[in-house]
């Protein structure tokens, strides 16, 4: 299964692309179609850091390592934890309209953001040429930024998982719960099925296996949208 992975990695990762650029136009049509609904243009903001995420891990596969693929790499980094902030007040808009709890969490949200900015562009990478080639997180990386960006990955998985049952409960829309709870579960299954069978933490396939649970959390949302109409 994990020779499989590696093997189909490329042609999956362009698919990946074209879906995440597809779901970038549907969510920004969703939200011109609702009526100031921010649920979509937040996830439409957070497709685009998705779909340059999966851009770029495409080019990998004819790219070779070299300054321009460190610095697209680097930006992946930024964009990715510049923007899953996002999903918070994606959560409270689905919870409330008190214009003060969304102030509150806005606030909350940019320093997010802008620890996020920080910590990715402290963050060392390394060259590995697994499926494709990319530049990963190294050993190097300084304690505070990996303990930020840990954090930045999976509170959020928590915190819509809480949400979604929340919602599930009050308004019958199961789909929220979902979006968390199938990130969540492609990261368990990163974990385990992803594992480098000689050890080697380098060789872990948890990068990829994730990119299918954002896949299902972004499907899920817009299922979501579509029944809280």
């Amino acid at each position: 299964m994990r020779q499989l992975l590696i093997n189909t990695m490329s042609i999956v990762l362009w698919i990946m692309a074209i879906l995440e650029m597809f779901s970038v136009v549907a969510m920004f049509r969703q939200y011109k179609k609702s009526d100031g609904d921010h649920v979509p243009l937040l996830t439409g903001i957070i497709c685009i850091g998705l779909f340059y995420d999966a851009l770029i891990l495409a080019f990998g596969s004819f790219m070779p390592f070299g300054p321009l693929l460190k610095g697209l790499s680097q930006l992946r980094y930024v964009l990715h934890f510049a923007l899953i902030p996002l999903l918070f007040p994606l959560c409270f808009y689905a919870l409330t309209e008190n214009k003060t709890v969304i102030r509150i969490v806005w606030i909350l949200t940019i320093i997010l953001m802008a620890g996020g900015i920080f910590a990715s562009l402290n963050l060392v990478t390394e060259p590995i040429a697994l499926g494709v080639n990319r530049y990963a997180q190294a050993a190097e990386t300084p304690g505070w930024v990996n303990g930020l960006i840990q954090a930045l990955n999976i509170v959020p998985d928590f915190f819509i998982i809480g949400v979604g049952i929340y919602l599930m409960i009050k308004k019958k829309n199961p789909y929220m719960f979902l979006a968390g709870f199938s990130m969540l579960a492609f990261t368990m299954i990163g974990i385990f099925l992803g594992k480098d069978p000689g050890g080697d933490k380098k060789l872990s396939l948890m990068f990829y296996i994730s990119m299918y649970g954002e896949a299902a959390m972004v499907y899920f949302l817009y299922r979501y949208m579509k029944k809280a109409k």
